[in-house]
């Protein structure tokens, strides 16, 4: 039997069959497998969820968070670190009073005050007495000049008054050929609230030429510190709350003629106060701290020719006594304990 050959035609399709179909497992371009068993069937692309699932095993993540970790901790900790600046210092006792000296000299201010920093008797050595007896001098000439000068009508009569004392006005130097001074220093007011005024510097207070008003507190000032200060004829308003004054030291303030308003505390007055009292005849106000006063005390006080208030702060006097007092003397106007009595008929809210 004579074998069949196949012929070149036979050959050529069947090659081009086998080119023509893809093998086995071959992938196309993407990397998605294509069937060999139908040319027109789909081609099977991986899900978005298993293509992630590659990429989020758990040592896959841990690593990308291990590294992202480190990243941060790099740049915490090479980041550029901001010194935060010191509080301002807070100025010291002496540059504060120095500049309150300062401002009082520059005509900025007359009070020296000193609510938050505590001054002795030394530091008041400090203030510039020559300056302020100078300026006191020069106040007192052109107030001498104003005076002496004839009035030619209304106009020039009211030009021509004294001003108030409290205010500041242009020295005559300019004529002799010295500036013309237009702020002239005064110290008229001096509150000492922290430290230690005693006798010793009393006397250093008593040399400022135009002192009004003077409070000292926590300063135990006897009657002996009292009396330089009875030079002072300008003095209208005097507070010694933490005083050691007696009697004999308030009957001295009638020495005082312009002494209006008295605030004193001082465990050494007693009720027989009132007699004391009675000579300070310039009195419009009196305001009395821990002095047992009574009723027959309070009948003596209220005698005063031209007293207006009365503060009385932990007396002795009963409600009998109130009740007399605002039956008898209606005008006077009654704090007791820092608050208006319930009688009170001039009570009204303080600011």
């Amino acid at each position: 039997m004579s074998s069949i050959k196949p012929s070149d035609d036979d050959r050529e399709g069947k090659g081009d069959s086998i080119a023509d179909s893809p093998l086995q497992g071959e992938e196309d371009e993407l990397g998605d497998v294509v069937g060999t068993d139908d040319e027109d069937q789909l081609v099977e692309r991986a899900s978005l969820k298993e293509r992630l699932a590659v990429f989020l095993t758990p040592v896959k993540l841990g690593i990308g968070i291990a590294v992202l970790a480190m990243i941060v901790l790099g740049w915490w900790a090479t980041r550029p670190i901001e010194v935060p600046k010191p509080p301002p210092k807070p100025p010291e006792p002496e540059e504060l009073f120095a500049l309150q000296i300062e401002q009082i000299l520059g005509g900025v201010s007359t009070q020296l005050h000193t609510p938050s920093y505590p001054i002795d008797d030394s530091s008041l050595l400090l203030i510039p007495f020559e300056e302020l007896e100078a300026a006191a001098e020069q106040r007192r000439s052109d107030l001498v000049v104003d005076e002496s000068s004839p009035a030619s009508d209304d106009a020039s009569s009211s030009e021509s008054a004294p001003l108030p004392p409290s205010d500041r006005f242009v020295g005559g130097g300019e004529a002799a050929g010295e500036p013309l001074v237009t702020e002239l220093p005064k110290l008229d007011t001096v509150l000492i609230d922290e430290g230690v005024i005693t006798d010793e510097g009393m006397k250093t207070i008593a040399k400022i030429p135009e002192l009004r008003h003077l409070r000292l507190r926590l300063s135990p000032i006897t009657d002996e510190g009292l009396k330089p200060l009875l030079g002072c004829e300008t003095l209208w308003f005097l507070n010694l709350p933490h005083s050691r004054l007696t009697e004999k030291g308030i009957r001295s303030l009638a020495a005082l003629p312009k002494l209006r308003q008295l605030r004193v505390g001082s465990t050494l007055l007693g009720n027989d106060l009132g007699r004391a009292l009675l000579e300070v005849e310039s009195l419009r106000g009196l305001h009395l701290i821990g002095v047992p006063l009574g009723d027959e005390g309070l009948k003596v006080i209220v005698e005063l020719p031209h007293l207006e208030s009365l503060y009385l702060d932990d007396s002795a006097v009963t409600e009998s006594g109130w009740e007399w007092l605002f039956l008898n003397h209606p005008q006077l106007h009654v704090h007791i304990n820092q608050r208006h009595h319930d009688r009170d008929p001039h009570h009204h809210k303080h600011e």
